[in-house]
């Protein structure tokens, strides 16, 4: 529907240009000098567009332009990244022995650690036995809390066992499984919980994240795609670091395998004529112009400000897109059940109990809010008739004081507050004893 719009509104600036000039034509038959005038000052109008969508990539790099099709990596930038994280079969992953420090709820200072393992440390609790491990993004992870406010280490206290955490930061559900293929072996336990966000359904339809999240140009990642067989494995296409720096040569195989080449990154792209690039999509990009502005010459921007306001936009968009593909696109949720059903199938061959965890961001919890639309609530009645399935909506829906769970003060959220997390482990080790996984006894 978006792209439908945006094509409109292109068509539609195109046709009142190409109006506008032969009517102009017509009038000033007769007058040829101010014919010229009127073409001056549309030349003006371009090159005032131009200049204006200059300005504002350089200050918002959502604002995308030509140049982006092929955005320069950053030497020192690349480096730090394969020495930090990059991984030539999942795209990017914590390095053992590693540590970096967030700014979580109220601006306090967090800190993350990496086990030699390759898991998220979990004070305290490490040399006890494993009974559940867990997979996924972010949110899994549990960015912004300290290594003692993981909801991980929360259940590690409630059941006296070493929970592991092999959550990465912007996984898809694709990349979490694969890294559950890959950990499982040396890292066995009875319990497996895949933990994921609603935005899942987006990651797991591209290969590189620059085309979805503008300006990501190291967000390489394998994908699955349908097969007759099902489902099939498309490798990550720039699997060593002498291909990170030549990502050029591979872009044909990058843009085939992108659902989000075609339907965002070029449809969302200002270019020649500037002018009806803007007006392609007024709602988006005169919004972004104008906060941009604000920003840089009345506002200057708040201290500790997590998103300049522009990013609202972005943000709403990005929710926006979640909810269209869960309620129009049957093929982006039927691969999300497919890999799902990989889950399972691999709980069964390796003898584990698989938990999928659902954990509905901040503006995914508002819009519930506000339009009563659980848009992906029949994806969640559907999974949960085939494995032990944690919806956290309703705990968080009815939770009176939200930000009390987020860590940012705004629409968005950003990740779960160490109280959230404390809640989120009483709610897990809640469930999984009503649904008779484990007892009492078997944890002490």
């Amino acid at each position: 529907m978006k792209s439908l719009r945006s094509s409109i509104y292109r068509n539609a600036a195109y046709g009142i240009f190409v109006f506008v000039v032969g009517a102009s034509m017509i009038i000033f038959t007769k007058s040829p000098i101010a014919f010229l005038w009127f073409i001056g000052l549309l030349c003006l109008v371009e090159v005032g567009s131009y200049f204006l969508v200059c300005f504002v990539r350089k200050n918002f790099p959502w604002f995308i332009m030509p140049k982006d099709f092929f955005p320069p990596i950053d030497k020192q930038g690349l480096k730090e990244f394969i020495k930090h994280g990059y991984d030539s079969e999942l795209g990017w992953v914590r390095k053992p022995l590693t540590q970096k420090d967030e700014i979580g709820q109220n601006g306090s200072r967090t800190q993350y650690t990496i086990n030699a393992f390759g898991g998220r440390s979990n004070p305290g609790h490490e040399e006890l036995k494993s009974l559940i491990s867990c997979y996924g993004d972010s949110f899994t992870f549990c960015r912004q809390v300290n290594d003692h406010e993981t909801f991980e280490w929360y259940l590690s206290k409630i059941t006296k066992t070493n929970v592991l955490n092999f959550g990465v930061g912007n996984y898809g559900l694709d990349q979490s499984i694969l890294r559950l293929f890959r950990e499982y072996p040396s890292n066995k336990t009875k319990i497996v919980i895949m933990g994921v966000v609603p935005s899942t359904i987006v990651r797991i339809l591209c290969v590189w994240k620059h085309y979805n999240e503008f300006g990501n140009a190291l967000g390489f990642k394998p994908r699955f795609q349908f097969s007759a067989e099902g489902i099939e494995l498309v490798r990550n296409l720039i699997d060593t670091e002498e291909k990170l720096d030549h990502y050029k040569d591979f872009i044909s195989e990058i843009n085939k395998y992108d659902e989000f080449y075609e339907t965002k990154f070029k449809k969302e792209m200002l270019g020649f004529p500037y002018f009806i690039s803007i007006m392609a999509d007024p709602m988006r990009n005169i919004s972004i112009i104008a906060m941009v502005l604000w920003r840089k010459f009345l506002n200057k921007g708040k201290k500790g400000q997590p998103y300049p306001p522009a990013m609202k936009v972005i943000m709403d968009r990005n929710l926006k897109l979640r909810v269209s593909l869960f309620n129009k696109n049957r093929e982006a949720v039927a691969l999300l059940q497919q890999l799902i059903e990989k889950f399972i199938e691999y709980g069964k061959k390796n003898d584990f109990t698989p938990v999928f965890l659902w954990m509905p961001q901040k503006d995914d919890i508002l819009h519930i809010r506000e339009k009563k639309d659980v848009f992906y609530g029949q994806f969640i009645s559907q999974i949960q008739e085939k494995l032990v399935t944690i919806d956290l909506t309703d705990l968080i829906l009815h939770y009176e004081e939200l930000d009390e769970l987020y860590s940012d003060d705004n629409q968005y959220g950003g990740h779960h507050t160490k109280k959230a997390n404390s809640i989120i482990a009483d709610f897990i080790n809640t469930t999984l004893m009503q649904r008779g996984i484990y007892e009492n006894k078997q944890i002490k």
